[in-house]
């Protein structure tokens, strides 16, 4: 019998063409997931917690961390340390080994962070003496400015004074020049005044006729001389020559005699001190013109010394700036350094707790090693407790350092 020829099976495929450009759907591949991790004992929880603080992790890579991870459950750590075999106690001596190196950087940082204190002490106490110094210069200069200043408000009154001692001076030469011209003129009217009206009195010269006219001189003239007689003296004066003059001469009157010989003593006084003023005008003209001249040369040196007492003043107050610049600068500078201080305090203390985690770990660890008996729960939790320390530490001591910075920009 022939055998039967199945179509189905043994004919070809049929190709579908596909588009030009068209994508040919990648068969999916099946995610790898990784094998469930089996939970290890607490007594591996030491060695994990040295395998996981960042000196471990930067030194190892994640594939080896993982392979310690793995072989730890049968390395014998729980087991005494004699019933262990050749390469379990190789495993643990170098762990042993490995994991005491992981202090070395620790101190290492410690060290480091205690030297940056030291040198930030050091740095502060030149700052603090800086801002000491500046402050103490700026006061001085804030001293001498005030100084300056009160020298040159002085200096700007005693300007205004010598321009009022100016226009002072200057209006006595001009009250000097009205007076002379008074003097002048009056001299020059006592003269008319003597030649038309007292001496026709005096020697009876107006006609009888005209005795109203001879009555209107006499009271004019009686009334000049009491202008110019002493007070207490013009009223009886002016009465007498009234009087004395209605006499004539050869009627041999002494009292009208006397008294028209008084006024006419009175008038000729009167003239020579108008006489003496007139003479001296040039001399007091002079000295009038030479105390403007004193005046105006006060005020050009009282100018000349406000002048100087402003620059000098300018000078002062930019001296200050400067000096209040440079103790506002010491002052930032002490400012900034606090953040400092408190940054380094923190990672001070966070490589300590760090410190502290690894050697607690580690003892733990070397306990187990040596075959001594197992670390209890307790030991494990106090070493997760000084890692939540730790990092409560660092948070607050970055929480710190970013308030006093802030307060130092404020």
């Amino acid at each position: 019998m022939g055998a039967k020829r199945v179509a189905g099976s043994q004919s070809p495929k049929r190709r579908t063409k596909q588009k030009k450009g068209a994508k040919v759907q990648e068969s999916a591949t099946p995610e790898h997931r990784s094998p469930p991790v089996a939970t290890l004992p607490d007594w591996c929880m030491p060695a994990l917690g040295l395998l996981e603080t960042p000196v471990a992790a930067a030194e190892l890579p994640v594939s080896c961390r993982d392979m310690v991870a793995a072989m730890l459950p049968k390395s014998g750590l729980n087991s005494e340390a004699g019933g262990r075999h050749l390469y379990q106690r190789q495993f643990l001596e170098g762990l042993s080994e490995h994991f005491t190196g992981l202090q070395t950087g620790h101190q290492a940082a410690i060290a480091m962070a205690q030297d940056s204190i030291a040198a930030l002490a050091s740095e502060q106490t030149e700052v603090v003496s800086k801002v000491g110094v500046t402050k103490q210069r700026a006061d001085e200069m804030r001293a001498v400015r005030d100084a300056k200043h009160e020298t040159w408000k002085k200096a700007v009154d005693a300007v205004a004074e010598t321009g009022k001692a100016i226009t002072t001076a200057q209006e006595q030469v001009k009250n000097h020049e009205a007076e002379h011209k008074c003097s002048q003129d009056l001299v020059e009217q006592l003269g008319q005044f003597m030649a038309t009206k007292f001496v026709p009195l005096k020697e009876f010269s107006i006609p009888g006729n005209q005795w109203r006219l001879r009555a209107k001189t006499s009271k004019e003239v009686a009334n000049t001389l009491a202008s110019i007689l002493p007070v207490g003296v013009e009223d009886s004066l002016r009465d007498a020559l009234q009087v004395a003059f209605r006499r004539r001469p050869a009627e041999n009157e002494s009292f009208a005699a006397m008294t028209i010989e008084y006024a006419e003593k009175l008038i000729s006084k009167h003239l020579a001190c108008l006489d003496e003023k007139i003479k001296s005008f040039e001399t007091t003209a002079q000295a009038g013109a030479a105390a403007v001249t004193a005046a105006k040369e006060a005020a050009v040196e009282a100018k000349k010394h406000q002048d100087d007492a402003e620059n000098e003043y300018i000078a002062a107050d930019n001296q200050l700036l400067e000096a209040d610049t440079l103790a506002d600068d010491a002052a930032n500078e002490e400012n900034q350094l606090k953040p400092r201080a408190a940054e380094l305090a923190a990672a001070l203390e966070k490589a300590e707790a760090e410190l502290a985690q690894v050697q607690s770990f580690i003892a733990n660890f070397e306990a187990l090693r040596e075959g001594l008996p197992a670390a209890s729960a307790a030991e494990v939790t106090a070493g997760e407790e000084v890692t939540d320390q730790s990092t409560a530490t660092e948070a607050t001591a970055r929480e710190e350092a970013t308030a006093q910075s802030t307060g130092g920009e404020r």
